[in-house]
C-alpha cells in the first residue's frame, strides 16, 4: 500500500492483516482510479484528494498523508492550501478549519505562537 500509494495508515495495515485477498482487489481499484497513470497527473490528483478529504472531514492524519503526497508530487504548500481555499464556500468553514489544522501540521507554517 506504502508502495503504490506513498503513505499507508492504520486502517490500511489492519486492512492487509485481516484480508490480504480483499485488500489486493481494493489496491487494483486504488490503481485504476486514483494511482495509476492517466489524463490528470499524481499531483493534481492529490490536490483534489485533500481538498474532498477536508471537506469530509476526514481524519486529519489521512489529510496531511495527501498533503505530504502533493508536496512531494511538486506542490508548493500555497498551491495545497489554495486547493482548499478554492472550494471553501461548498465544503463550509468546519471542514475548512480541518484541512487547514492537517495543513499546518504537515508544513509546520501557522504553529508559531
Amino acid at each position: 500500500i506504502s508502495e503504490n500509494r506513498g503513505y499507508s495508515l492504520e486502517m490500511h495495515r489492519i486492512m492487509a492483516e485481516v484480508d490480504i485477498d480483499w485488500v489486493t482487489s481494493y489496491n487494483q481499484f486504488i490503481d485504476a482510479t486514483y494511482t495509476g497513470q492517466r489524463l490528470l497527473d499524481r499531483k493534481t490528483k492529490e490536490l483534489l484528494q485533500v481538498a474532498v478529504e477536508a471537506a469530509l472531514k476526514a481524519d486529519i492524519d489521512q489529510i496531511q498523508a495527501h498533503i505530504r503526497v502533493a508536496i512531494k508530487e511538486g506542490a508548493s504548500p500555497m498551491e495545497v492550501l489554495e486547493a482548499m481555499q478554492c472550494v471553501i464556500m461548498p465544503m463550509g468553514a468546519l471542514a475548512y478549519r480541518r484541512g487547514l489544522q492537517a495543513w499546518s501540521a504537515e508544513t509546520g507554517i501557522g504553529l508559531e505562537n
